[in-house]
């Protein structure tokens, strides 16, 4: 900007004129120098004393992780969180609370925690937790015969 005759002016330095604020810019490159020399010099001796640079050294299983275990484990655990509140879900259905946004309110309004521990239900977290009671109550009946 400076050669193509624009005037520059700072916000931290209003009383600079055009002569100072080359002679800034000129020190600012001259800092930008020094700080790669340094950082070259600091690389140049970590490679000296044997250290390895850069790229991913982390460590790697001998095998991927089983995505079919990681989502059943997800799944039991979605199903015992379930349980936690199915006793004050079941309690408002016997006194005629039936929707599932009426159960939401009403748990909400009670201040029982939804099964990952928060405090505002939704009628979608009270349909899951029905539909995952339903399941296992299924599965429970189907392994008694």
């Amino acid at each position: 900007m400076l050669e193509k005759e624009i005037s520059v002016r700072a916000a931290d330095k209003p009383g600079a004129d055009d002569l100072m604020v080359r002679v800034y810019a000129a020190m600012a490159q001259k800092d930008r120098e020094f700080i790669s020399e340094r950082t070259r010099a600091a690389l140049a001796a970590a490679r000296a004393r044997g250290a390895v640079l850069g790229g991913d050294r982390g460590w790697r299983p001998p095998a991927p992780p089983c995505t079919a275990a990681a989502a059943e484990a997800r799944q039991e655990e979605a199903a015992r969180t379930a349980h936690r509140p199915a006793s004050g879900v079941e309690a408002l259905r016997t006194e005629g609370v039936t929707t599932h946004l009426g159960l939401a309110r009403t748990l909400t309004e009670r201040s029982v925690p939804t099964p990952r521990g928060g405090a505002v239900w939704t009628h979608t977290t009270v349909a899951r937790v029905i539909r995952r009671l339903e399941q296992s109550c299924r599965e429970a009946w189907s392994l008694r015969i």
